[in-house]
């Protein structure tokens, strides 16, 4: 395995600085996980307690979308079980996509509109191992977001699951999102994102048109809560595998066209 060399681990340490430094990068970076993962979670927790299921709208169809092995399942805890396993994977995988680009926005974007580029690029470091260098930061600043999110959506959700007697969420589907699906679209997120960069001007142009990367994923959670079709484990880990091999080329892609002249532009 290679390792990462001081120089690749002093670029690494110098975007982490510089992403946290930056006021629009480090609130997207804490407040998006909180909104997604635990704001929204508590608000629902709270209202299946406390609102009557009478008062509840589409609870008919709600109750229609539970697998067969837990119809038994009060409304509470069937409303519960529904968002905790269609709409709640939606806002965790927004997650890894939204803080890998704005951290490569800021890394990449964000170097041309300070003008260090020029300066990274005259140093004894390769652009290959820049470009390894950034992406490798800006991966690791999303998986460390994501990890923490994650520990702490299970927190609630857990909570949830004790209040309204019910077994733990945590099931294939879970898995394969947490360990599959989140680590692919991080580094599709990145890679993207370093081909934005080379037409963006300003960060926020960068970040404006990195919005579009989270309308598949929108569609594709939304479809399965209106009852188009179900997300289950096999074919949430073939979409995680089409995206691994999408972020495999286009790895190699981003990897050969990285040229400071094309950044600069």
């Amino acid at each position: 395995m290679k390792t990462v060399s001081l120089a690749e681990q002093a670029v690494i340490r110098k975007d982490f600085h510089e992403v946290w430094d930056s006021n629009m990068a480090r609130s997207t970076l804490l407040v998006v996980p909180l909104l997604m993962v635990v704001i929204i979670p508590i608000v629902f927790l709270v209202i299946t307690c406390n609102v009557p299921p009478s008062q509840v709208n589409g609870v008919d169809q709600i109750m229609k979308m539970l697998p067969q092995e837990v119809r038994h399942f009060s409304i509470q805890q069937g409303t519960f079980y529904v968002m905790t396993n269609t709409l709640f994977p939606m806002f965790f995988l927004m997650i890894p996509l939204m803080t890998s680009t704005v951290a490569a926005a800021s890394s990449f974007v964000g170097e041309k509109e300070r003008g260090t580029l020029e300066t990274l690029a005259l140093t004894p470091m390769t652009l290959q191992k820049i470009f390894h260098a950034k992406v490798l930061g800006c991966v690791m600043l999303s998986a460390i977001v994501t990890a923490i999110s994650f520990v702490s959506f299970a927190i609630v959700i857990s909570v949830g699951d004790i209040v309204l007697g019910m077994p733990f969420f945590l099931n294939w589907s879970w898995l394969v999102c947490v360990f599959l699906f989140a680590p692919a679209v991080t580094v599709f997120g990145v890679v993207f994102m370093v081909l934005v960069s080379a037409k963006s001007k300003s960060y926020i142009e960068a970040i404006q048109t990195s919005g579009y990367i989270i309308v598949p994923l929108i569609l594709l959670f939304i479809g399965q809560f209106a009852g188009v079709f179900s997300l289950n484990a096999p074919i949430l880990l073939m979409i995680s595998v089409g995206i691994i091999v999408v972020d495999v080329i286009l790895w190699f892609v981003t990897a050969r066209s990285f040229q400071t002249e094309k950044l600069l532009r």
